[in-house]
């Protein structure tokens, strides 16, 4: 695998990634990926593509009936063996990650399809989990954008709306209403969609579906954990359960786009180009607000075992 950004174009996570620390994104675009993975970005991916099956499925008009457990369930097996073919050689920690986040996902997904039953007859689903690859023109520089939006539907025939899927361990609902309006990642999705569309979507639908913050207790096996996390669930769907509608307006797009985007862009081209020689290391992303960086023992004396080397530029943006 070898990054190019002239063909391969950029995402918002690894534009993200760069933001942070230009190092990581050096170690990244060589291929390099951490072995272990970590349960929140299992138990995200296992979620997202759960949710995939089943609004294509519904798009399609192939369900017409509300996702029971045993339904949901049939629908988490597929993406299990869509994981464990992607990842071959999944280590110990990544498997144990893997059985924990099926587990959730099975006490959290039945409920919350039940809790939001109007999406299947009422959402005008437009597009689902769909892939793009966008050229935009950004002052000088031309770059293709690259990602996967997890829905587009319309409130009304002139009204179209993203909707974002967000899993999280922790809501701070005051400060997620503050941060949302700034979210990177949607506000190029949005731009992104404006392109295609030919017109300013009406804002995005934030979907948060929360991660159970029960601990799995001392001889509980998982099999009694995941029950109580469902029971739990049962009982408190608004507490797990959260939809945010932000709207965004033709001029706060416009400033995004040539305030923001427009210059980062011009320097992450720069970057890409040269990533050998303007790659220096963020001390302050070492160990931040989500743990240590995975990939400091690189940097820290080249412990290469920890890691594989991808043989595509952004698997991420396959479908289960």
């Amino acid at each position: 695998m070898k990054y190019d950004i002239t063909v391969d174009g950029v995402t918002q996570g690894l534009t993200g990634m760069w933001l942070e620390c230009r190092k990581k994104a050096f170690w990244w675009s060589k291929g390099y990926t951490p072995k272990a993975g970590s349960l929140a970005l299992t138990y995200g991916g296992i979620g997202h593509a759960v949710l995939q099956l089943v609004y294509e499925d519904i798009q399609m008009r192939n369900l017409d009936k509300l996702p029971d457990t045993h339904m949901t369930k049939s629908y988490i097996h597929r993406v299990e063996k869509a994981w464990r073919k992607d990842n071959p050689r999944a280590d110990k920690k990544s498997l144990e990650y893997l059985e924990l986040s099926l587990l959730i996902a099975e006490a959290t997904l039945p409920a919350y399809f039940r809790y939001w039953y109007k999406d299947l007859k009422e959402m005008k689903w437009q597009k689902v989990e769909n892939s793009f690859a966008v050229p935009l023109q950004l002052g000088k520089d031309e770059v293709i954008f690259r990602g996967k939006m997890d829905g587009v539907f319309l409130s009304s025939p002139t009204r179209m709306w993203l909707f974002e899927t967000k899993f999280k361990g922790q809501i701070d609902e005051e400060s997620l209403v503050d941060i949302l309006p700034m979210d990177f990642q949607v506000l190029i999705y949005l731009l992104v969609l404006s392109k295609l569309a030919r017109k300013t979507p009406a804002g995005v639908l934030y979907n948060v579906i929360r991660r159970s913050g029960l601990r799995q207790k001392v001889g509980e096996s998982l099999p009694q954990f995941a029950k109580r996390c469902a029971e739990d669930i049962e009982k408190r769907p608004d507490h797990y359960f959260l939809r945010l509608e932000i709207s965004i307006t033709p001029s706060e797009l416009k400033k995004f786009e040539e305030e923001t985007l427009t210059p980062m862009i011009h320097d992450f081209i720069g970057w890409a180009k040269n990533p050998e020689g303007l790659s220096y290391r963020n001390s302050n992303s070492c160990n931040g607000r989500y743990g240590r960086c995975k990939y400091l023992p690189l940097c820290a004396g080249m412990k290469t075992s920890l890691f594989t080397k991808r043989d595509r530029v952004f698997p991420e943006l396959e479908a289960y």
